[in-house]
């Protein structure tokens, strides 16, 4: 029971750093402001995470935990046959789903990415584990149809993707609004 306990306090106190830093931006992101808003003492939230950099890594892994197995799911939703449009669109519809399911998460890894700050576990090799998900997935749906090339495509969606979540967010728009443009561009080319 007391365990229970804990783990609810400690997710309260995820939840509060991730609306706290999804409004403010992780760099204006206080220990103080998110005891304000968990509506504990300061030294209460030091009980669960000995400082700030510890809180903000448990966030990301907290969130990762979450988000891995939604893309992995994604990944299976565009399947091996059928044609490659249409298995690519499943495929970033379903991306597009699970990262709008998070949405104040991607603001707070989109402000972690504009600030320059390291996030403790968030990275291996300088790669975000959730992105590199998203882009290895990318990298097998397009491999049977671009061979050698098939990791500079999915890189350049991926960061056609990456941009216009940013943009969908900035504008407070799903994530999933911008799948039709974004795919259409990316296999047909840009219309005049």
């Amino acid at each position: 029971m007391k365990q229970r306990a804990r783990e609810a306090a400690s997710t309260a106190l995820l939840e509060a750093a991730e609306h706290v830093a999804s409004e403010r931006g992780i760099e204006q992101t206080s220990i103080a402001a998110i005891a304000e808003r968990a509506q504990v003492a300061v030294g209460t939230l030091y009980n669960y995470f000995p400082d700030r950099e510890s809180l903000l890594a448990a966030l990301f892994k907290w969130r990762r935990d979450e988000m891995i197995p939604r893309l992995v799911a994604a990944a299976a939703t565009a399947g091996e046959d059928g044609p490659f449009e249409q298995r690519l669109r499943a495929y970033i519809i379903q991306t597009a789903r699970a990262f709008d399911g998070f949405r104040p998460f991607c603001r707070v890894a989109m402000s972690a990415d504009q600030s320059g700050t390291q996030i403790k576990g968030r990275v291996t090799g300088n790669k975000s584990v959730v992105l590199e998900t998203f882009l290895n997935s990318l990298i097998g749906i397009m491999k049977p149809i671009y061979g050698a090339k098939s990791e500079e495509y999915a890189r350049m969606m991926f960061g056609s993707f990456k941009m216009m979540m940013q943009f969908q967010l900035e504008r407070d728009q799903p994530i999933e609004n911008a799948v039709d443009s974004l795919v259409n561009t990316f296999v047909q080319g840009m219309a005049v």
